[in-house]
C-alpha cells in the first residue's frame, strides 16, 4: 500500500501515511491540490546518492545534477499534463516556486537552476520567515514567505511584488526531496495564502528507509524487476 498523496509507505486499510494525514488535519485546502513525486530515492541507492551529491561540493555533482535535470524535464515532457489536471489547473502553472533549504544555506540552492533550465516562467522566491526560523513539525504556516519575482526567461515583471505575481496563479513547486512532505507542504500554504489559485508539487525523490518496517513491501517491490515508481502508482 501506498500513501495516496505521496506515494509512500502506508499501512494496509489507510489512505494516506502519518505524515500526510497529520497536514490534512494542520493545512487542509490549503495544501497542494497534487502531489508527484518522480523517483523513489531509497537509502543508500543511486538516486538518494544523486540527490545528496548534486548540492555537495564533491566529485560527480555536475554528473548528479545533470542525472537529476534529465528526471525533471522527463517528468514535465511525459507526465506533466496529467499531473497539471490532477490538481485542477486548465493549463500549465504560470508560476514556478522552489522550496529552500531549511538549513537557510548561504547562496543559492542548485535546485533552483535545475528548476530554471526546465521551464520557462517566473520563478517566485519562497524564504525563511523570519529568517532563520526553526521548522516545526508537519506543516508550518509561519515557516516561508513569498518574495517576489527573482527569475525567469518569462519574468517581465521581475522585481514585482509577490501579491501582484502570485495572486490567482496557478504555481508549480519543486523540491528536491520528500521525507515527511512538511517543507513542500509548508510552500504550497505560503503560496496559497499569497494567493495562488492552486498548487501543484513535484519531488525528484520520495526517501525510502530500507530500515525501516514500514518500507518492506515496498522496498520489495521496488527490487524486483520492472519495479514500481511513483509514477505508476498515481491516482
Amino acid at each position: 500500500m501506498t500513501c495516496r498523496t505521496c506515494r509512500g509507505p502506508t499501512p494496509v486499510g489507510l489512505a494516506r501515511c502519518y505524515q500526510c494525514d497529520l497536514a490534512r488535519r494542520q493545512a487542509g485546502a490549503l495544501l497542494a491540490d497534487a502531489v508527484a513525486p518522480i523517483g523513489y530515492a531509497v537509502r543508500g541507492g543511486p538516486l538518494a546518492g544523486d540527490l545528496w551529491r548534486y548540492k555537495a561540493d564533491h566529485a560527480g555533482a555536475a554528473e548528479s545534477a545533470a542525472r537529476l535535470r534529465g528526471m525533471l524535464a522527463g517528468y514535465l515532457r511525459d507526465h506533466g499534463q496529467s499531473l497539471w489536471t490532477a490538481a485542477g489547473m486548465a493549463s500549465a502553472p504560470g508560476v514556478a516556486a522552489v522550496v529552500p533549504s531549511g538549513r537557510g544555506r548561504p547562496g543559492g540552492h542548485p535546485l533552483t537552476g535545475l528548476v530554471r533550465s526546465c521551464v520557462d516562467v517566473p520563478l517566485v522566491g519562497l524564504s525563511l520567515a523570519p529568517a532563520g526560523v526553526a521548522h516545526r513539525r508537519g506543516v508550518d504556516p509561519g515557516w516561508l514567505r513569498v518574495d517576489g519575482v527573482v527569475a525567469g526567461a518569462m519574468a517581465a515583471g521581475a522585481g514585482a511584488g509577490a501579491d501582484a505575481v502570485v495572486a490567482g496563479a496557478d504555481v508549480l513547486v519543486v523540491d528536491d526531496t520528500w521525507v515527511s512532505g512538511g517543507s513542500a507542504q509548508s510552500a504550497a500554504v505560503a503560496l496559497k495564502l499569497a494567493g495562488a489559485r492552486r498548487v501543484a508539487i513535484i519531488v525528484i525523490g520520495r526517501h525510502v528507509n530500507p530500515g525501516d518496517p514500514r518500507s518492506a513491501g515496498l522496498v520489495a517491490e521496488l527490487r524486483q524487476p520492472g519495479g514500481g515508481t511513483p509514477a505508476r502508482q498515481a491516482r
